[in-house]
């Protein structure tokens, strides 16, 4: 019976040491998550690890980098999770577009009070269309103006 409780007691130490030894497997180092981290990064964008949570800042060229870099650092093992503080790079077309549209709705502010009268705005160039009478064109054109678009062309037909 003693020699029972022996081997069931070596067995039972066995086990807890077998056990232990692999529940404690060593995490990564935050440096080497850094060092693997920064071969799937793009240019401009940098990488900080602290206890496995990794933190981008910089900025991306554009949406898909950004969605394709978040997803290559969470792959890679070791990383617990992704803080992405990078920001995507304005285009030159983003800004145009957005100064078109402001400038857009400001013309047609203007152009309220002149009933027959339409403008587009491209690329900072209003083209004016429809019909107005002669008379009303040196205000229109002064009110246009004052907005500094880059050029009006007038394409009005005058009465």
């Amino acid at each position: 019976m003693k020699q029972i409780r022996k081997i069931l007691l070596a067995f039972v130490i066995m086990g807890t040491l077998s056990f232990s030894l692999t529940s404690c497997k060593k995490e990564p180092k935050d440096s080497d998550l850094v060092t693997k981290a920064k071969a799937v990064l793009p240019e401009g964008v940098n990488i900080d690890v602290k206890k496995g949570v990794a933190t981008l800042s910089g900025e991306y060229n554009d949406d898909n980098a950004k969605q394709s870099t978040e997803n290559a650092v969470k792959a890679i093992p070791g990383i617990k999770s992704v803080e992405d503080n990078a920001t995507i790079k304005e285009t030159a077309s983003s800004v145009e577009v957005s100064a078109d549209s402001v400038l857009e709705s400001k013309v047609n502010d203007v152009l309220k009070g002149y009933t027959g009268v339409t403008a587009d705005v491209n690329d900072g160039i209003v083209t004016l269309n429809g019909e107005l009478n002669r008379s009303e064109l040196p205000r229109l054109m002064q009110a246009i103006n004052a907005l500094q678009p880059k050029k009006i062309e007038q394409k009005l037909l005058l009465k």
